[in-house]
């Protein structure tokens, strides 16, 4: 029987980044990391009967159990790829450099008749071909170069102007031409300064004032004398009412598929929250042109020699014109998974949302108890019940961090579907997680 094998690391952006580039102030927290390195686990709404879904950490049992219960009869792997005192020596590689080295792959994957599978990645990485290559999995992929390329953000300040977009963004090289082009936008107003291969809201700036800017040009310049180069995207920050997207997937053959559209709720610019959009939206995005445009930018992507999925982010200005193309993500992307879930609903009356909250997690936390709460609520989406929350992963909410306090709390994160009929409906819902999770001893940051 043909199966996919579904892998994956998340925030991509930093195994294609150059490292040589110099980076904006960031927060360096182990803990984000941690829990970014547990994202995998949301790819089981990909996954088809008797497909393999391989994680960088072993999957709670009980959300394993909890996924198959609702029809995901899939398969994983069960054991650490190694012991836990090398865990700190993998922290560099992505989930496939791990798998390619580890002893465990080779018994894992003996049990599979690989020579019918085909390799799902959530992104092509460094180490991706090497790992579909050693296990002689179908892998459709472009090469390493091209989707580096396209991931760019300055490649898509390009696509701007091959749509004959309005395009007010720069590439900027070097101390002096940061400088001058900042300052010259800075009288228009606030400017954002984009990592090249920024993520998640990791990798944007916000500079409001020239002491602002000075302040970043010393941050950048002790990087400049450990010979880091200066080059970002710069463009004046522009006045957002919402923010959504566009998910393409483009065949090898060159068709463009136009997959779903979804309203995002960002933090910041940080995902938030994916909603299903209102089928007058959709029509005004067709009415409007938008929807030629990003087939056409799909187009441009093969011609460019990239296929496979992508992710166009887009605004809705506040004086509600269009922003079609704020950036492309080149590989599969939150909203598409929030469109995975979707598959799930089979009465045209439900609708689904795909939300993350930030939590401070106690050291005795207890997924399963959570997993109780919700199903006592008669909250938790089940097979019968069709309707409710669909909580998508647990090592984000359960840190693999040992060793610490017993009173210590650490940071977590909640990813969850809700599947609902109205927007009263998955507001009670939603309350509920909120008690479920207070029950748990789990504090909400804001």
């Amino acid at each position: 029987m043909n199966f996919a094998l579904h892998c994956g690391s998340f925030e991509a952006e930093r195994y294609w980044r150059d490292s040589r580039l110099a980076s904006i102030p960031a927060i360096q927290n182990i803990q984000t990391k941690k829990i970014t390195d547990s994202m995998d686990e949301l790819l089981f709404v990909f996954c088809k009967t008797g497909d393999l879904l391989l994680t960088r950490h072993v999957m709670d049992s009980v959300q394993y159990d909890y996924i198959r219960s609702i029809g995901y009869d899939i398969h994983m792997n069960r054991n650490p790829w190694f012991i836990s005192d090398r865990e700190n020596e993998m922290d560099h590689l992505n989930v496939f450099e791990i798998m390619n080295i580890s002893n465990v792959t080779d018994q894992l994957l003996s049990c599979f008749s690989l020579e019918k599978a085909t390799l799902e990645a959530f992104a092509a990485i460094p180490g991706t071909l090497a790992f579909a290559q050693r296990y002689h999995l179908a892998s459709h992929y472009p090469e390493q170069n091209i989707i580096q390329r396209i991931n760019a953000k300055s490649y898509s300040l390009e696509m701007r102007d091959r749509l004959n977009l309005p395009n007010v963004g720069r590439v900027v090289e070097g101390r002096e031409q940061l400088l001058a082009i900042t300052r010259e936008m800075l009288c228009d107003g606030a400017v954002m300064l984009k990592d090249e291969f920024g993520v998640s809201g990791k990798g944007n700036f916000v500079i409001h004032s020239e002491k602002a800017l000075l302040r970043l040009i010393k941050h950048l310049d002790k990087q400049a004398a450990q010979e880091k180069l200066i080059r970002f995207v710069v463009e004046p920050l522009l006045d957002r009412k919402f923010d959504f997207s566009c998910q393409l997937y483009i065949h090898e053959s060159g068709e463009v598929q136009l997959v779903s559209f979804q309203q995002l709720d960002n933090h910041g610019y940080a995902f938030g929250a994916s909603h299903t959009m209102s089928e007058s939206f959709k029509a005004h995005l067709y009415d409007s042109g938008y929807t030629d445009q990003v087939l056409e930018i799909g187009r441009l992507l093969y011609q460019d020699g990239y296929f496979g999925d992508v992710c166009i982010d887009s605004m809705i200005l506040q004086d509600h014109s269009i922003e079609p193309l704020v950036e492309i993500n080149a590989r599969k992307s939150m909203s598409l998974i929030k469109h995975g879930v979707d598959g799930l609903i089979t009465d045209t009356q439900l609708h689904s949302s795909l939300i993350q909250l930030n939590l401070a997690v106690p050291a005795r936390f207890q997924y399963e108890h959570l997993l109780q709460n919700l199903n006592q609520q008669q909250i938790l989406y089940t097979k019968e019940r069709e309707m409710g929350i669909l909580p998508l992963s647990s090592g984000t909410l359960i840190s693999p961090l040992t060793n610490r306090d017993q009173n210590e709390r650490t940071m977590g994160r909640l990813y969850f579907a809700v599947i609902y009929e109205s927007q009263q409906h998955m507001q009670n819902v939603v309350a509920g997680v909120n008690q479920s999770l207070l029950d748990s001893g789990i504090n909400m940051i804001t």
